[in-house]
């Protein structure tokens, strides 16, 4: 398979993965700021999401603003409370990634082949919808933990495979995926 299919459908399995993750993060009283991302076969992430600055991407916090949403905060326990954060760290990253990929997709020659495997994205996606069924605390956080392996997993092979091409783009990429993976495991 040429590698902008694989891709592509890396980028559509990773995307499904993420719109299984809004409304969770919704339901879990995490308010994030980012869109809703409803990708349809052919379309691409960026003509569904309008490029995120750093601080528009920042803002994907739990609700802290309005009187209700700071009430319930204060009934959470410290674990509920890193789970949010968890979980919405994960949707950060997801969309990160997702769109360093498009950016790949844009600007790579046809000639560069990725060894990206497609079935991580599809684990990934199983993942997150797995998480998004538990109601189930403990289960819920090893979902938790399991999205963010896979995660870390699919972004070091990326990491790996960009660091073995020889571009400026490649080399541009490999540093804002070590940035992704750190901003991943923050605590």
């Amino acid at each position: 398979m040429p590698r902008p299919a694989v891709l592509k459908d890396v980028v559509s399995h990773q995307a499904k993965a993420l719109n299984t993750l809004l409304p969770l993060l919704e339901q879990r009283g995490v308010h994030c700021t980012i869109p809703n991302l409803f990708v349809a076969e052919g379309a691409t992430i960026s003509s569904l999401c309008p490029p995120q600055t750093g601080a528009q991407l920042a803002g994907m916090e739990l609700a802290s603003d309005g009187t209700e949403a700071e009430s319930s905060s204060r009934c959470l326990t410290l674990a509920q409370r890193a789970s949010r954060h968890r979980l919405c760290r994960l949707a950060r990253c997801i969309l990160e990634l997702l769109l360093l990929e498009e950016n790949m997709l844009q600007h790579l020659p046809l000639d560069h082949q990725f060894t990206m495997q497609i079935k991580d994205s599809i684990e990934f996606r199983n993942i997150c919808t797995h998480m998004a069924l538990q109601t189930d605390d403990r289960r819920f956080h090893q979902d938790l933990n399991f999205a963010q392996e896979c995660l870390s997993q699919i972004i070091t092979n990326m990491t790996w495979d960009t660091s073995s091409k020889a571009c400026d783009f490649c080399q541009t990429a490999q540093e804002q995926l070590k940035h992704i993976l750190q901003k991943l495991h923050e605590d």
